[in-house]
């Protein structure tokens, strides 16, 4: 199965911001930042709850590797059974390989899916990149796409231990 992968939104700690996956038939899931999960989020990030050091640089670690739980638990909604090949949006410019990595771990160890091959490029005519705007602008969350994550769900992967 082919998967592309998008966001929606400025910035991944903003009211909004909506991170998305659709193959190119009807199969599409995605999630929306709520305001509340955002405030709680940067109030523990400036807490120094979670691994990621209160810089900069830390702040971007934190934000990719978000990105990349919310993408393995919109994964894991599916219980995807076949190999994987994902076309991944430059959303993270120069992150690339960490994201790679990780997803080989999260879907291929933690779920079990074989991945055949992650490319990134821009995704201008895509299903993710439509639904993902769909979704941001959707202001009653009435699409049937969502997929409900938690923050203990996210944070399982980001807290300090």
């Amino acid at each position: 199965m082919e998967f592309d992968i998008d966001v929606s939104g400025d910035d991944l700690f903003s009211r909004d911001y909506t991170i998305c996956i659709a193959d190119r038939d009807s199969i599409i899931r995605g999630f929306k930042f709520s305001p509340e999960l955002v405030r709680i989020m940067n109030s523990r990030y400036g807490q120094g709850a979670y691994r990621y050091g209160r810089s900069k640089k830390g702040r971007v670690q934190l934000k990719v590797r978000v990105y990349r739980v919310v993408i393995y638990h919109l994964f894991r909604s599916l219980k995807p059974k076949s190999s994987l090949s994902l076309r991944i949006c430059r959303d993270f410019d120069g992150k690339e390989h960490d994201i790679e990595s990780n997803l080989r771990y999260l879907l291929g160890e933690k779920l079990g899916c074989n991945l055949e091959n992650i490319a990134f490029m821009k995704l201008e005519d895509s299903n993710a990149h439509r639904y993902a705007y769909l979704m941001r602008k959707d202001e009653k969350n009435k699409l049937k796409t969502y997929t409900k994550i938690t923050l203990q769900e996210i944070e399982e992967f980001i807290k300090k231990e």
